[in-house]
């Protein structure tokens, strides 16, 4: 659970990240601090809330990588149906 989460703060912390970039190049000399403010809250609401299932699942995929399941468990998984 808490690497999910770590891995949903990097997807969410490095849209904003990138949102402001942009949302700064794109109106530098005067910056529309107002649209900007609104797309980089809204880009991280979006983010934060749809990024979070994937990377849960990212995040069981790394689990299951650093911890193979040993044959019991395997065993466990064939027989429920």
């Amino acid at each position: 659970m808490l690497g999910a989460l770590a891995i949903s703060f990097i997807l969410t912390g490095g849209a904003l990240i990138t949102t402001l970039t942009i949302g700064v190049l794109l109106t530098y000399p005067n910056l529309a601090i107002v649209e900007i403010l609104i797309a980089t809250i809204s880009t991280t609401l979006i983010v934060g809330i749809f990024g979070y299932p994937i990377s849960y699942t990212t995040w069981l995929a790394i689990d299951l990588i650093m911890r193979p399941l040993d044959k019991v468990e395997q065993a466990n998984t064939v027989n429920r149906k």
